[in-house]
């Protein structure tokens, strides 16, 4: 039989096809990674697997399934309606100190597992619980690197860290990661300024009812602060009083200074007797809500039994006085005061304004005393 000059170019062209149906163009996967509510201070055994009870959720993970003719979302599924398995990935995360000593703190990595959805979100609360596809299943801790002696279940300190996800596929290759930075404060002491002094001093005389409490306290803009003002009574001492007496104020404020109120929120403050109060941090931690106490401080306020007190009323434009560089007019009262329009202001309101001119409300632009 003669052969068939056309034989081998038709094999040589069957073979080609079948390299390039074998080689399917690699599956494009995009992740992006953003913040849940991040707290203020963060525990390494919250990056640990476990009990997902009691688990943040830090970061937000967001892995989107691509076409990598397009560009655009993939969508899975065969014509007749049935779902075809997508590609087979992996997540590692890792975290870094960044300041304000660099440090490698934790990296874990999950087992592979197939992304079925063009759109899948991912918490680290899922990552950090058992029996998900997306559980941390291998990591690794330095236990140097977080705060006291307590290892993986110890805090981070305080600085900034960087957060990376990566998503690599079945061979072990990059496709794409993302990070994100997060700076935790410190829960730092909370230091009392006035009224009054430590516990185990003599109480000072405090003049007016409406004092304006101070305390200085590390922390986010919006750090939240518990003020309690308790009379001492026949407690017998200031510690003993905030134990177990009735709070005569009971707040949570921002900021870290507030006037006594001259209100119904609180019992007014009786000339002659005692006072005991401390202020509480309320620290947003991965694992719930941290009180960080301040030293007790008491006080007495001025009146019966004791030096005569001036009306908070006079205080106030006392203190005006002499931020404004007029001191010889200590000493006088005031019965009123009109505004820049002309319209009078009474005394209970000249009072508001002045505390406001105290806190650093309202900007004094000039002042005339007659």
């Amino acid at each position: 039989m003669l052969p068939n000059p056309h034989a081998a170019p038709r094999a040589a062209a069957l073979i080609a096809c079948v390299a390039l149906a074998a080689a399917p163009a690699a599956a494009q996967v995009q992740v992006t990674v953003r913040p849940l509510a991040p707290p203020e201070a963060f525990f390494v055994a919250d990056l640990l697997p476990g009990s997902s009870a009691a688990r943040p959720d830090l970061l937000g993970i967001t892995l989107v399934l691509g076409d990598p003719a397009t560009g655009a979302a993939a969508r899975t599924g065969t014509a007749a309606g049935a779902q075809a398995a997508g590609p087979t990935l992996s997540l590692e995360i890792a975290v870094a100190r960044e300041s304000p000593s660099p440090a490698q703190i934790f990296r874990g990595t999950t087992d592979p597992f197939v992304l079925q959805q063009p759109v899948r979100h991912v918490t680290l609360r899922e990552m950090a619980s058992r029996g998900r596809d997306v559980s941390i299943t291998d990591f690794t801790v330095d236990d140097q690197a977080t705060e006291g002696p307590g290892g993986r279940s110890g805090r981070l300190p305080p600085g900034t860290y960087r957060f990376t996800v990566t998503v690599r596929d079945a061979r072990g290759a990059v496709i794409d990661d993302d990070e994100l930075r997060i700076t935790f404060s410190t829960a730092s002491r909370v230091e009392l300024l006035s009224p009054g002094a430590p516990a185990d001093l003599p109480p000072p005389v405090v003049l007016g009812p409406t004092p304006r409490f101070l305390w200085s306290g590390a922390g986010a803009p919006d750090a939240r602060f518990r003020v309690r003002v308790v009379k001492v009574d026949d407690a017998g001492s200031a510690v003993e009083a905030l134990q177990s007496g009735f709070p005569a104020w009971d707040a949570t404020v921002t900021g870290t200074s507030a006037f006594y109120p001259a209100s119904v929120e609180a019992l007014r403050l009786e000339p002659g007797a005692t006072y005991a109060w401390q202020v509480t941090r309320e620290l947003s931690t991965s694992g719930g809500t941290e009180r960080v106490e301040s030293p007790i401080y008491w006080f007495r306020v001025g009146g019966a039994g004791g030096a005569p007190a001036a009306g908070a009323l006079e205080l106030r434009f006392a203190a005006l006085l002499r931020a404004l560089g007029l001191s010889e007019l200590a000493g006088f009262t005031p019965v009123g005061a009109t505004l820049e329009d002309g319209r009078p202001l009474p005394l209970d309101r000249l009072e508001e304004l002045l505390a406001a001119i105290e806190a650093g409300e309202v900007a004094v632009l000039s002042v005339r005393v007659r």
